[in-house]
Parts: structure tokens; C-alpha cells; sequence
């Protein structure tokens, strides 16, 4: 199966908050909740818990997921028997764009914030540096 390539490490982050749009820079730090996440997989096999928290990971350092469940399989490093068992809750929370890459919706809505806040400190370091020095 394909390894998935990775994000590029560094670049400019696209303000627009699509993921894809320009390859936005890996972000180094991903918001994790655990009580969210053991709620929203409360009952679910722990494959399936293992396979949506890599999926999830994927997601973050890609900007989006392949649509094809076996190559989402190969990124969560399931055996097929593990995947029966987790596709079924893993579906529903990584929704297929109109592009043909699954999203998981909240994770983007961080990575949004996580990129607005990536572009306001970066533009407070120029404006401290263009005070302190005269140029950025």
C-alpha cells in the first residue's frame, strides 16, 4: 500500500483556513481533549478508538484524508479484520468532500484556530521586530 506523503514543514500558513489550498505547514501542535474524544467514542472497539485517534493525527499533518477506505486503512495500520470492526464507526465521523478527501468538521474548526493564531503571533513578532530594529 502507498505511504502517505507528509506535510511540508515549512511555508506560509494559508490564512483562508483550507488546508489544501496552498499545503498549509505542518502545525506542530495539534489541541487534544480527552474528554471529548473518550465521549464521542464511548462503546466504540478499541480498534476503532485506535484507528480514529491515528486517522485524526493523519488528518492534522496532511490537511485532509484519502477518500478510500483501504487507504485510510493503511494510514491507521489496521488488519482487515480490525477495519470491519472500526469502518463503521470511523465513517460517520469523516465526512467525504465534494474534492473526494475525508475531513473530520471538528478538527478543522481547530486547525482554523490553530492557524489564526499561528498568523497573529507571527505578525506581533514582525511588528516588535520592525519597532525594536526598523525592519522585519
Amino acid at each position: 500500500m502507498k505511504t502517505p506523503p507528509l506535510a511540508p514543514v515549512i511555508g506560509m500558513i494559508n490564512p483562508s483556513g483550507d488546508a489544501d489550498a496552498e499545503r498549509s505547514p505542518q502545525m506542530a501542535k495539534m489541541p487534544w481533549y480527552p474528554r471529548d474524544f473518550a465521549s464521542a467514542t464511548r462503546g466504540w472497539p478499541l480498534a476503532a478508538r485506535g484507528a480514529y485517534r491515528e486517522l485524526l493525527d493523519a488528518q492534522w499533518d496532511l490537511g485532509s484524508l484519502p477518500g478510500d477506505p483501504n487507504e485510510l486503512r493503511a494510514i491507521a495500520v489496521a488488519t482487515p479484520a480490525e477495519w470491519r470492526a472500526a469502518w463503521p464507526f470511523l465513517e460517520r465521523k469523516l465526512h467525504l468532500g465534494d474534492d473526494g478527501r475525508r475531513r473530520n468538521p471538528r478538527l478543522e474548526i481547530h486547525r482554523r484556530k490553530a492557524i489564526n493564531q499561528f498568523n497573529s503571533q507571527s505578525e506581533g513578532g514582525r511588528t516588535g521586530n520592525r519597532n525594536r530594529w526598523g525592519r522585519q
